[in-house]
């Protein structure tokens, strides 16, 4: 601890305290704090550019769909009680794609999934491409869908999974969209490791349809 003394009229000392260590606390949550602040005006950006988008594109016929997962990794929980989730990004629930949709019903897909398992592992990428099969309408805006996909996993080892899946789409234009998906995964890391069956793994996404 450190006492520094200051003269203020009329010349009355004034002891002024400072704490060690008090100035880089500062500093770090005034870092932490610009952090999040970029964070959410990049959010704010990218609906806004969403919704932009999306009503500059309402007139015409908007088949390319772009889907990407705002909330970071998909969800997943083990198939066995007692067995570990996956390490694995999701094949049944990917964290981007890109479809095109060739009818009403049928909208073939490419997508990408990206998992950091922290420390010293590598980080892992899944590609592949699979279908999803639209249904009948539940409401104006709102219209469900089941689907498949299959993938290439890169990890330590490189191996490959299978994914099924079902879920619903509300459409809040007709260029953007939020949808949320539930299936299963079918996944073999490559290598010594066992094959893994996953039930539940699941994500929300934001759809722009150009």
């Amino acid at each position: 601890m450190a006492m520094n003394f200051q003269v203020t009229p009329p010349g009355l000392r004034v002891p002024r305290i400072q704490l060690a260590g008090v100035k880089v606390i500062e500093d770090y949550g005034m870092s932490n704090m610009k952090t999040q602040k970029i964070k959410k005006t990049l959010i704010a950006i990218s609906v806004g550019a969403a919704l932009t988008a999306s009503g500059n594109v309402a007139a015409q016929d908007n088949n390319i769909m772009l889907g990407f997962n705002p909330f970071g990794g998909s969800a997943a929980m083990p198939s066995m009680p007692g067995q570990a989730a996956p390490s694995v990004p999701s094949v049944g629930a990917p964290d981007y794609m890109v479809g095109i949709r060739m009818s009403e019903e049928l909208m073939p897909f490419a997508f990408g999934s990206i998992n950091d398992p922290g420390g010293d592992a590598d980080t892992q990428l899944t590609i592949g491409g699979g279908m999803r099969y639209y249904m009948q309408n539940i409401s104006d805006n709102v219209r469900p869908f089941l689907g498949g996909a299959a993938g290439i996993i890169s990890a330590e080892e490189t191996g490959f999974g299978l994914g099924g899946f079902f879920g619903a789409e509300a459409m809040i234009t007709d260029g953007f969209s939020v949808s949320g998906q539930l299936g299963l995964d079918i996944t073999d890391p490559g290598g010594d490791a066992d094959t893994q069956f996953t039930l539940g793994s699941a994500n929300v996404m934001f759809n722009l349809y150009f």
